[in-house]
């Protein structure tokens, strides 16, 4: 009660304390909407406060006139990104489906009509072309492109939401990097790109889906969550009976659930004939015959549809070390990159980061001297698994490891001479694959993350989830999120010195059922994670970045790509700032 009666004081003096207009203009800018949401913040002790009608007229008139006041002094913009930064600035707030779904809007494809292929974007119609032309181009440069979409029949297309990804990449250097696409709404798009390298450079801009198709998935994916079927193996000494599982199950049946009250997550199986429910010991899953697409809508998810490159108007980009001079001792064009477009690029084969130096990461030693002491949580999916595989074949003497572990939930390996330990363990259902899960095996993250004591710096977690949703509606994954998020929360207020990591989706096999398992899907799930965890404690490894940079579609990338996410880990957890060093020159 001290404590919120101190709160309001605050507020009043902050408000009430500044006469001149100059004064006013530079606190105000900063504190109206964080001090208006602090005091509807404050909890049903000041219940009368909040309701008074004169105090709330006061907090709108002080906004409005900081408002018009900017404005005629062109200062607008910068009182819009003060407001944001507010906002921002509130510890935590609570978060709902509901909120990220919000958030997720402008993402999702608009609606429109169209009455046959003829209509959808086509990429032999469509053009990329250079924006600013420019008589030279520099290391460090950007360079943007634009996307003029057409349809088949070489008409402009007039509203946006085409799927597209781009990158850059010189193939004889092994370079390349991602681009940033932005969808202008009217049926173009600008790809902004960072020249991170000297030498020649292609763009490639790859049509991923037409609008069209876009819709036709999101429109499948929200409408049931039937396109995977789930058999529960049920076990009691040597009989054995299967049962369909789900998540939305035919409530007039009997059914056994299994539910996590507390964070709200549940699925069901029927129940078997003799069997009972605490029997059920394996989990497989198979695709459900039939689909919600039609069959226009099915033809644009077709090989011949998906992935397809838009030419360019224009040829390759030269571009220069125009920083370098004599007796500079090679000093680069470090300065003049933007680090957040893109977050890293590939160089002879192997990532490097804008923020940290990642190339110390590829050899033994410096991971061991990296990870000494520490106890490493890897959780999720298999693309979480790929890199405890990784640690541990690079470690010669304890390959043989592999061997024994294939096909099980979880792997524990401790290194004696490196001093660590890494433990990798799977996520909860749902799991999409045709081999049997173990039950027992697997708990939900946030249960796991709650086992953790108050272990310290020491203590690293990395969380990587997102394949296995891909073919519920979106909500399902937003719910699962949330729970990570509570958990991840009460594990940093217990042990604030615990270092934890956010792996992103990677991109995926253009021939995976598009219907089920699009990148399209992993885009959106990716913003999801961005959303969810983006004002929290935690750092973020880019596996769609660095997937889309080097062109690769697979869920499951090779070691020497692995190498490049652990080694972009390995700089962010042992924070080795980046430096010119890293850079190329020529």
């Amino acid at each position: 009660m001290q404590t919120q009666s101190k709160q309001l004081q605050e507020i009043r003096r902050n408000w009430g304390g500044y006469r001149k207009p100059k004064n006013m203009l530079r606190h105000v800018s900063n504190s109206c909407l964080l001090s208006m949401t602090q005091y509807l913040t404050i909890t049903s002790d000041i219940a009368n406060l909040r309701r008074s009608e004169s105090l709330k007229k006061f907090f709108i008139f002080i906004c409005i006139i900081t408002v018009v006041i900017l404005a005629k002094r062109n200062l607008t913009s910068n009182f819009i990104s003060h407001l944001q930064s507010s906002i921002a600035s509130v510890p935590h707030p609570e978060m709902t489906v509901e909120d990220v779904m919000l958030s997720l809007q402008w993402d999702l494809p608009p609606t429109s009509v169209w009455e046959s292929v003829q209509n959808t974007s086509s990429p032999a119609w469509s053009t990329v072309s250079l924006e600013h032309l420019q008589a030279q181009y520099c290391m460090g440069d950007t360079l943007d492109v634009r996307v003029d979409m057409r349809d088949h029949s070489g008409r402009p297309k007039t509203h946006g939401g085409d799927f597209i990804l781009a990158r850059i990449h010189s193939p004889k250097l092994q370079a390349s990097a991602a681009g940033a696409v932005t969808d202008l709404r009217n049926g173009s798009y600008r790809v902004r790109f960072t020249l991170l390298w000297p030498g020649e450079v292609q763009v490639s801009v790859l049509l991923m889906h037409s609008s069209e198709a876009v819709q036709a998935l999101w429109r499948s994916r929200q409408l049931n969550y039937n396109k995977i079927t789930h058999k529960g193996n049920f076990v009691k000494g040597s009989k054995t009976e299967t049962s369909e599982c789900g998540f939305q199950l035919n409530a007039s049946k009997s059914l056994c659930e299994y539910k996590d009250e507390r964070d709200g997550e549940s699925y069901a199986c029927y129940t078997p004939p003799t069997l009972p429910c605490h029997s059920i010991d394996t989990m497989s899953s198979f695709n459900t015959p039939g689909s919600a697409l039609t069959k226009e809508e099915a033809s644009l998810l077709t090989g011949n549809h998906i992935g397809v490159k838009i030419k360019n108007k224009f040829g390759n980009v030269d571009v220069k070390n125009c920083c370098v001079i004599p007796n500079s001792r090679g000093r680069d064009c470090i300065q003049r990159i933007n680090p957040s477009i893109p977050s890293g690029f590939f160089w002879r084969n192997q990532w490097s980061s804008l923020y940290y130096q990642t190339g110390s990461f590829f050899t033994l030693k410096s991971i061991n001297s990296c990870l000494k002491g520490k106890t490493l949580y890897l959780m999720g999916d298999s693309t979480v698994r790929q890199w405890i595989e990784y640690l541990i074949t690079i470690q010669k003497e304890f390959q043989s490891i592999l061997n024994s572990v294939k096909g099980i939930s979880s792997i524990k390996f401790v290194n004696p001479k490196g001093e660590y330990s890494i433990q990798w363990k799977v996520h909860n259902y749902p799991w999409i694959t045709a081999h049997k899960s173990k039950l027992s095996e697997s708990s939900y993250i946030s249960r796991d993350l709650d086992t953790i004591g108050a272990e310290g710096e020491d203590t690293v977690v990395v969380i990587g989830v997102g394949q296995h949703f891909r073919a519920y509606p979106l909500e399902l994954f937003i719910r699962r999120l949330l729970s990570l998020r509570g958990a991840i929360q009460r594990l940093q207020a217990r042990s604030p010195g615990t270092r934890i990591f956010i792996k992103l989706e990677n991109t995926r096999e253009l021939s995976s059922e598009p219907e089920r398992f699009s990148d399209w899907h992993g885009h959106l799930q990716n913003l999801a994670q961005r959303k969810v965890f983006g004002d929290l404690e935690v750092g973020f490894v880019d596996a769609w970045e660095m997937t889309v940079a080097a062109n690769t579609f697979v869920t499951h990338p090779n070691p020497t790509f692995i190498a490049s996410e652990v080694a972009e880990f390995l700089s962010r957890l042992c924070h080795i700032a980046q430096g010119t060093s890293a850079r190329p020159k020529s």
